[in-house]
C-alpha cells in the first residue's frame, strides 16, 4: 500500500513557490531598495547640479517608468500572470544598465565619489536583478 502522502498531490498552498511568485516578490525588494537611493538622501549624497535640470529629471523619469513598470510586473505576477514575466525581465535589465552605468562612472556622472552604502546597496540591487531575470525566464519556461 502506498504512503497517504506520496499518492496524494500535495496541496498548491504546500508546493514549491511558483518561480514567477518568487520574481515578483524579489522584484518588490529590488525596487523598494532603489526607491531609497533617491537623490539628495541619506545615502545618495552626491551632487548632480552639473548635469543640468533637464537631464537630471529626464534620468528620474526614467527611473519612475522603470518602477512603476516593476511594480505593475510584480503585482501581475503575484495575481498569476505568467506573461508578466516579460515585464519584469525588461525591468531586470533596466536595473541591471542603471548600476552598471553607476558604478562604471559613466552616467550620472558627480565630481564626489560613490557613497560607500550607495555602492552595497547597488551591488545588492544588481544580484537581485538577476534573480528576478533567472526566476522570470524559468516562469516563462525558458530555463
Amino acid at each position: 500500500m502506498a504512503h497517504p502522502s506520496r499518492s496524494n498531490p500535495e496541496p498548491a498552498s504546500l508546493s514549491a513557490p511558483r518561480p514567477t511568485a518568487t520574481a515578483a516578490r524579489l522584484l518588490l525588494v529590488l525596487v523598494a531598495s532603489f526607491v531609497t537611493l533617491v537623490p539628495g538622501g541619506p545615502i545618495e549624497t552626491r551632487d548632480f547640479s552639473g548635469l543640468g535640470g533637464g537631464v537630471f529629471w529626464g534620468f528620474n523619469a526614467f527611473l519612475i517608468a522603470l518602477a512603476l513598470l516593476a511594480l505593475g510586473s510584480a503585482v501581475a505576477m503575484l495575481r498569476g500572470s505568467v506573461a508578466a514575466g516579460w515585464g519584469a525581465i525588461v525591468a531586470a535589465w533596466g536595473y541591471i544598465f542603471v548600476v552598471l552605468l553607476d558604478l562604471g562612472h559613466v552616467f550620472p556622472t558627480s565630481p564626489d565619489p560613490i557613497p560607500l552604502m550607495l555602492g552595497l546597496i547597488e551591488i545588492l540591487d544588481f544580484i537581485l536583478a538577476f534573480y528576478v531575470l533567472a526566476l522570470a525566464h524559468r516562469g516563462l519556461g525558458h530555463i
